[in-house]
């Protein structure tokens, strides 16, 4: 049995597949699986999954229907045999110490998973960026060890990091049994909640092993606001999650202000149709919340919780004009600010 299983979900990536495989085969660590699922792409995907499989035998293919991102690292999953897992999406790439680095840590510290940074890699030509998993100062003040758990830190911590399923090492003992919802995009959501909130011990290494690219044409990200509609149900699921495992009056403050920001900022990048289908969504979800039962000194202190309230009272060609009217200003803005970088 393999120490570590490489779960790495595949579709139409023919473009950077051979980069992310390289990165993974190329680890220094060596007592590992690389499972492969391609799900159902339509390009020379499969193809190059299979080559790879040829020529290293670490290497297992799954070739699957489109279930999306979920079902694919769910496939992934059930198929690993490895003690830990760990999950790289096929257009990013990682670091050849990432295997060794977060096994040694995790072997060390005896936790459920361990974390790291997150380099931002760019298809332009710009510098790489690293991208902290979490807020460093306010990390530091609660944890003084070289692992922590949910109850170790305030409600903030959480909210500062990264979601990702991706940049992290898990036991698999502990995620057996978790599963990204599918069907829907930002799944992350959910199953960190699941993780957080669940594991006994949280372990970090702040190095950027994991080199996420951004953007290629096509992602799920950069074409997302066709179903941004998802973030409802996502964030009901995450609220479930908070509510079965008896930490929901202890975050709820926090939890709303992060939906309102998040359903703002969304709804605020989204056009036409989808954006008055989701306007409708916002309205249905939240026209009927009891606001009294919430930490009202934190939500008043919320710009975007005022202007939920007032927005709530509108309809769409009324809220509409005010969406127009601020993103004209903010572009406004912004081209007073490239102008004064130019003179």
């Amino acid at each position: 049995m393999a120490k570590i299983s490489v779960v790495i979900p595949v579709y139409n990536v023919e473009e950077y597949l051979d980069v992310c495989l390289d990165t993974v085969i190329m680890q220094t660590f060596k007592d590992f699986e690389v499972v492969c699922v391609n799900d159902g792409s339509t390009d020379s995907s499969g193809d190059i999954l299979e080559k790879y499989a040829e020529f290293d035998k670490r290497i297992k293919v799954i070739h699957q229907k489109n279930l999306g991102l979920s079902g694919a690292r769910n496939t992934g999953v059930s198929a690993a045999n490895g003690k830990y897992v760990t999950f790289v999406d096929s257009d990013d790439f990682i670091s050849p110490l990432m295997l060794e680095k977060l096994h040694q840590n995790i072997e060390e510290n005896k936790s459920d998973f361990v974390f790291c940074n997150l380099c931002l890699a760019r298809t332009d030509s710009s510098k790489p960026e690293v991208w902290d998993f979490v807020d460093k100062e306010r990390f530091f003040k609660y944890v003084k060890k070289n692992y922590f758990c949910e109850e170790d830190v305030p409600p903030e911590v959480y909210f500062d990091m990264h979601v990702s399923a991706y940049a992290k090492l898990y036991r698999y003992d502990f995620i057996k049994d978790f599963k990204f919802p599918q069907g829907l995009i930002f799944e992350d959501v959910p199953y960190f909640a699941q993780c957080y909130l669940s594991a006994k011990r949280i372990s970090f290494d702040f190095s950027p092993y994991y080199f996420y690219r951004v953007f290629r044409e096509g992602s799920i990200i950069s074409s997302a606001d066709k179903r941004f509609t998802d973030i409802f149900e996502i964030q009901q699921l995450r609220n479930a999650i908070f509510k079965k495992l008896g930490k929901y009056e202890k975050y709820k403050t926090n939890i709303m202000i992060v939906q309102i920001k998040d359903l703002i900022q969304k709804i605020s990048v989204t056009q036409g149709s989808i954006q008055e289908q989701m306007f409708t969504l916002l309205k249905k979800y939240y026209g009927d919340i009891d606001f009294s039962v919430f930490n009202q000194e934190q939500l008043q202190k919320e710009k975007t919780y005022q202007f939920l309230r007032m927005i709530l009272n509108l309809n769409y060609p009324e809220f509409k004009k005010i969406m127009d009217s601020l993103l004209k200003q903010g572009a406004a803005m912004q081209a007073k600010s490239q102008g004064g970088k130019n003179a």
